[in-house]
């Protein structure tokens, strides 16, 4: 591990969840061989993801939100949430031997997240966080034409949280043939704080 910027709070918070994930992870997500279409929800995830380290480059992140002022993003941890596509990702676009970054999948974050002896730091204290998750729950109530029951349909779910009320997220529709991932819809629903 690096030396690292992180707050005294946020270095035991970062204790804690780490301690918390190893000791129930049973295997390492960054040696799953991927399927095609893992791959190409790798190459999305990761496409998003440097889009997300651009906007906070250009300090677009301090001009939008000013609470971080009080909570310099320098000096909590990055929390990258995913699936094991979205790990392989990351693996690639961050440092994981930095202490200032943590990757974790997205049911080790959940179990983290309700388990009672845990601190969720909703507060968004000690990190702020990067999601990018895909599932088949294609909502009803959207306005898309009639869905080709040939097709598999993917929801790709992604967006950040980088302090309390001071973050995004957006579902976008994505189909898949079997060869391809292909863009449906953007933007099904989306959200800013």
């Amino acid at each position: 591990m690096t030396d690292s910027n992180l707050r005294t709070g946020s270095r035991r918070w970062r204790h804690e969840l780490v301690k918390f994930v190893e000791t129930r992870r049973t295997s390492n997500p960054n040696e799953q061989p991927l399927s095609p279409l893992q791959d190409w929800h790798r190459r999305v995830t990761g496409g998003v993801l440097i889009q997300f380290f651009e906007f906070l480059e250009k300090k677009e992140a301090e001009k939008a939100y000013p609470q971080l002022e009080d909570h310099p993003l320098a000096k909590r941890l990055f929390l990258l949430i995913s699936d094991a596509a979205g790990l392989q990702a990351a693996q690639d676009l961050v440092d994981a031997t930095s202490d200032q970054v943590y990757c974790l999948l997205k049911e080790e974050w959940r179990a983290f997240l309700e388990d009672p002896d845990t601190d969720d730091d909703e507060s968004f204290v000690h990190h702020y966080q990067f999601w990018s998750v895909w599932h088949q729950n294609v909502e009803p109530s959207w306005d898309i034409p009639e869905l080709d029951p040939d097709i598999a349909y993917w929801v790709h779910e992604e967006g950040f949280a980088l302090a309390d009320g001071a973050g995004r997220g957006a579902q976008h529709l994505w189909r898949w043939d079997g060869t391809n991932l292909e863009l449906v819809e953007e933007t099904m629903t989306c959200w800013t704080s």
